[in-house]
């Protein structure tokens, strides 16, 4: 079992100030995607946000899961911020992390990472697809929050850094390939030119 994280913080600047968890992908709100997606293997479900008002109705919709919203303890810190909020509000002793601009995040996927953090006793484990870790598609053990508070009350909010401080496996396109799993899992849209090429590949499949 293990807590679904949905990190909603970010300013959209990229996206002209439109909540990037509000588009509309294949007739659903982006985030109503990724609430149902989680259901699947998560019980309970964290929104980290400060757009609680406008996120809500969305939320209340998806009823397989206990969805709430939090807010960050470490405003302005980007995703570690998040990361720690949720790992003090998380029930289960494991947390899917994804970013809300995510479309095709993979409870498949979060359970193979499961498979691995419990079988190797480390804190995290974190894609690495293409010459790129992922680390807002990751599994992460709550405990962790104790380090990425450490280094949220130092200043420091590099995501990479709180990697620096764990015992986390990288899992590559083979291991989920051995699954079945594809890897767009970890695919993300940052401006409105992604979202329309998104959108364009949304309509061939």
């Amino acid at each position: 079992m293990m807590t679904g994280v949905i990190l909603a913080g970010g300013m959209n600047r990229r996206m002209g100030g439109r909540l990037k968890a509000l588009l509309p992908v294949q007739g659903k709100p982006l985030i109503v995607r990724q609430l149902e997606e989680m259901a699947i293997c998560c019980p309970e479900i964290l929104v980290v946000t400060n757009a609680q008002d406008a996120l809500q109705p969305y939320l209340d919709s998806v009823k397989a899961a206990n969805v709430r919203c939090i807010g960050d303890q470490f405003t302005g810190t980007g995703p570690l911020g998040g990361i720690h909020a949720a790992a003090q509000a998380a029930g289960e002793a494991l947390m899917w992390v994804v970013g809300c601009d995510m479309p095709y995040i993979s409870s498949a996927a979060a359970v193979a990472m499961e498979r691995i953090v419990k079988a190797r006793n480390c804190e995290a484990a974190i894609p690495a697809l293409e010459g790129r870790l992922h680390p807002l598609h990751g599994l992460y053990t709550r405990v962790i929050g104790a380090k990425a508070e450490t280094l949220l009350a130092s200043g420091q909010y590099r995501l990479m850094g709180l990697l620096e401080q764990l015992d986390w496996s990288e899992l590559d396109a083979p291991f989920f390939a051995q699954y079945g799993i594809g890897t767009n899992f970890a695919a993300n849209m940052n401006t409105p030119e992604q979202y329309k090429e998104l959108l364009g590949f949304c309509q061939e499949i």
